[in-house]
């Protein structure tokens, strides 16, 4: 789901405060299954973005939609892409945050 106006400049400005303070300009961004059921992350610096940043997550939370539209408004660019593991259904995403 699609974050709205408010919130996706809500998770673009957390996705940037963790950038600063973590010291890296490298977002990675991780889904897969865990029993029968989709989990997705994103870190920086090996640091869990979810647990100490604003990241809005749930039914209301972001998704692969949020991190699109970062890409086309230049604030992400993807440097990384792995294959869907056809077992696991895991993926990774690596992006450059554009300071």
């Amino acid at each position: 789901m699609a974050l709205e106006n408010k919130s996706l400049l809500d998770f673009i400005n957390a996705i940037q405060i963790a950038s600063n303070y973590l010291k890296s300009d490298e977002l990675v961004y991780t889904s897969e299954w865990l029993y029968d059921l989709p989990t997705h992350s994103l870190e920086i610096n090996n640091q869990m973005l979810l647990v100490d940043y604003e990241i809005p997550t749930g039914w209301d939370g972001f998704g692969i939609d949020d991190l699109n539209e970062l890409e086309k408004r230049g604030i992400l660019s993807k440097t990384f892409e792995s294959a869907e593991d056809p077992v696991l259904l895991s993926k990774v995403i690596k992006y450059k945050i554009q300071k």
